[in-house]
């Protein structure tokens, strides 16, 4: 027992010790990074010192210390301050900052940046201000300005080029999912946020699974979207992705919002001179949500309906959910709200027949996407988001659902983008817009009058504040 335990005790020490080593090891590449860093700043400002290229433009005033913020740390040095001769045609320079082209008054590099970014997107801003950068803690209302520094683009999101995995690939049917989101604004008000889905079906497996993959999906998102753009958006992807002359039907699928039903009339106009029939389908998970709460959970009610829906009127089923509404005194939903969901089925009646088309094979999973694409992040906790600030997230949530991973150069295009403005129009009243142009104050032989209620009466026929009154 005494020599089992001695080597018990040495293994641990081994562990421990592999643990220290591999620790220290970690540290001192931290260091040796970061000097390394300082060392290369030094050696850039002497070369540029020693080429006495600045002396007929630049005056030498010293050194000058400078913080950066990295992703390996905070590095501290020290580098030459060159003032301009003539400020006409030159800037004050430090020939450092200017070679890795960081404005004047920035602390964090773009590494950092990233880094942050990225840890944002995954968690929130408190927990990547103290664990995205290596020994370095930052304020969270750094990481938020950062975030809502990104330029919102309302025209066309995200701002980054679509990914388009394969060209004119053959394809018969196409599924359209989509849902929104319901966030929080730090004003106490509620922002949706769009979410779409394409796909075309579940991928073929050999092996026996309950668990089913989508193929070919492409996520779209936006914060209140335009469905126009967000229309144009899909059908561009569609047309560059897939073979147009092969595709023949596409899904819509939704919880039959009217931004869903815009986007399926907008998308139906665009496809139709290329044959291709746009169906829109009221998904399965709304429709047995609000059948559970007519029929209280009712599963014989729900199974009647799901089984001879092709032969449902909206007549039919009203009297069918009143019938039973009346007939159990103990329902849990109260008139008013059972009226809506009654309405809501019965408008909706049309498209949820859609559910058996022949050639829709696979139903909509879209709450599950939004889930785990927007809700994770954005509705999981109680808190508020600046409207900039989630448009950003919704961006960078949707291009990781996409499997794109943010670059330094994206990140540089994003926050340099400036969106078109529309041309401004003044608007003038329209005294200043025709008094100018008409001198109404002519001399008349009345107003030598010595009755100034004639002059007075005269005066407010010709104003043009009674004209245009």
């Amino acid at each position: 027992m005494i020599s089992q335990n001695s080597r018990n005790l040495n293994r641990e020490r081994g562990n421990n010790q592999l643990a220290e080593l591999i620790h220290k090891c970690k540290e001192n590449a931290k260091e040796h990074a970061r000097e390394y860093l300082i060392k290369f700043f030094r050696t850039i400002d002497d070369q540029f010192f020693n080429s006495r290229l600045w002396e007929n433009e630049f005056k030498n005033h010293g050194f000058i210390g400078r913080t950066w913020i990295t992703s390996i740390g905070v590095i501290k040095f020290k580098r030459r301050y060159y003032v301009s001769m003539d400020k006409k045609r030159n800037k004050n320079l430090y020939f450092v900052d200017a070679y890795f082209q960081l404005p004047k008054y920035t602390r964090l590099t773009p590494d950092a940046m990233l880094a942050l970014t990225r840890m944002a997107t995954d968690t929130n801003a408190s927990y990547a201000a103290k664990h995205a950068l290596w020994d370095a803690k930052i304020s969270k209302q750094t990481v938020s300005n950062l975030l809502r520094s990104f330029t919102p683009v309302y025209e066309d999101l995200p701002v980054l080029p679509e990914i388009i995995e394969d060209f004119n690939e053959s394809k018969e049917t196409i599924y359209i999912e989509l849902d929104e989101a319901h966030c929080n604004l730090q004003n106490s008000k509620n922002i949706i946020a769009n979410l779409g889905l394409v796909h075309t079906g579940h991928k073929t497996s050999n092996y026996a699974s309950k668990r089913k993959e989508l193929e070919n999906k492409h996520y779209f998102g936006g914060v209140n979207v335009d469905t126009s753009s967000f229309s144009d958006r899909i059908y561009d992807y569609i047309s560059k992705r897939y073979n147009n002359g092969g595709v023949k039907y596409i899904f819509v699928s939704g919880d039959g919002a009217a931004w869903i039903k815009s986007v399926h009339n907008k998308l139906k106009r665009c496809f139709s001179n290329n044959n291709i029939e746009v169906v829109q389908v009221l998904d399965r998970f709304h429709l047995r949500k609000r059948l559970t709460t007519i029929f209280s959970g009712n599963k014989k009610m729900i199974n009647y309906f799901l089984n001879n829906v092709d032969k449902m009127t909206a007549e039919g089923f009203t009297k069918i959910a009143y019938t039973f509404y009346e007939g159990n005194p103990d329902h849990k939903c109260n008139e008013l709200w059972f009226h809506r969901h009654v309405q809501y089925i019965c408008k909706n009646l049309k498209i949820i027949k859609n559910q058996n088309h022949p050639n829709y094979q696979t139903s909509c999973s879209m709450e599950g996407h939004v889930s785990h694409v927007l809700a994770k992040r954005l509705t999981s906790r109680p808190k508020g988001f600046a409207k900039k600030t989630l448009e950003a997230l919704v961006q960078l949530l949707v291009q990781k659902a996409n499997i794109r991973e943010l670059t330094l150069d994206d990140l540089n295009v994003w926050r340099k983008y400036q969106p078109v403005k529309q041309a401004y129009v003044r608007k003038f009243s329209v005294n200043k817009i025709y008094k100018p142009c008409y001198d109404y104050n002519v001399c008349m032989e009345a107003f030598k009058s010595a009755n100034t209620k004639m002059k007075d009466c005269i005066k407010n026929l010709t104003s043009p504040h009674w004209f245009y009154s």
